[in-house]
């Protein structure tokens, strides 16, 4: 009898790719040295059907509002039931994962959880403006505002009336208009000049970028040595 030839078509398949839709959360260096990924722009409606097999892994950070159709729940669903990974956090991301997670889908980070764990959920808390070119925000979202008030009152260096003043007047302005000069004329007016510069002393001398904060957190997940399935806070 002759010897069995190991055939080459039993070989080990080549790792899953990862791909990364992202913007203004997170700059496209800094994606390059945390997570080996192809690099897409904001997710849309359409997106997730267009990709090849080969993605197993697939991380949407941020994601059209406005400009065009946002990426659906049902597209997402289609992508996990196929048995792939779908990683959500920051803005389009976070907001997906809060009604996807009971799915499959992975949320991480403190803007998904603020959406999981919310009533109602405000699609515009996450909004913003940004350059067309480079992905840069030019204005700044109301996560980043909550967040830093939420780290402030933690720290104990805001009262909770002023907490409340102040997130009220960033509210008091459209998104698009928010700009940090803006933003930081209605709280000065708002708390005064002593208290807005003690916050700003606290957070480094800028307001958080939580968004930016929770990119890095879910692009470390997807770089796992298997990328779980289940959510990470």
């Amino acid at each position: 009898m002759a010897s069995q030839i190991p055939s080459q078509a039993a070989e080990t398949q080549a790792p899953s790719k990862t791909i990364v839709f992202f913007g203004p959360s997170i700059a496209a260096p800094e994606v390059s040295g945390l997570v080996t990924a192809t690099h897409a722009t904001p997710v849309r409606r359409g997106d997730l059907a267009a990709l090849d097999d080969d993605y197993g892994v697939i991380v949407i950070l941020d994601g059209e509002f406005g400009q065009n159709m946002s990426v659906s729940p049902k597209e997402i669903l289609a992508v996990l039931s196929s048995g792939k990974t779908v990683i959500g956090a920051a803005s389009m991301g976070a907001l997906r994962a809060s009604e996807l997670d009971r799915y499959g889908m992975i949320g991480v980070g403190w803007v998904y959880d603020r959406f999981r764990t919310s009533a109602v959920r405000n699609d515009a808390d996450v909004a913003l403006v940004y350059s067309p070119f480079d992905f840069k925000p030019m204005t700044v979202p109301m996560v980043d505002l909550e967040y830093w008030m939420e780290m402030a009152s933690a720290a104990g260096l805001i009262a909770g009336r002023e907490r409340a003043v102040l997130l009220k007047a960033a509210r008091r302005i459209f998104f698009a208009d928010r700009t940090t000069d803006r933003l930081m004329e209605a709280l000065r007016r708002a708390v005064g000049g002593n208290t807005l510069e003690a916050l700003l002393a606290f957070s480094g001398g800028t307001i958080p970028s939580v968004k930016s904060i929770d990119a890095v957190a879910a692009l470390r997940l997807a770089m796992a040595p298997a990328a779980p399935r289940g959510n990470s806070r």
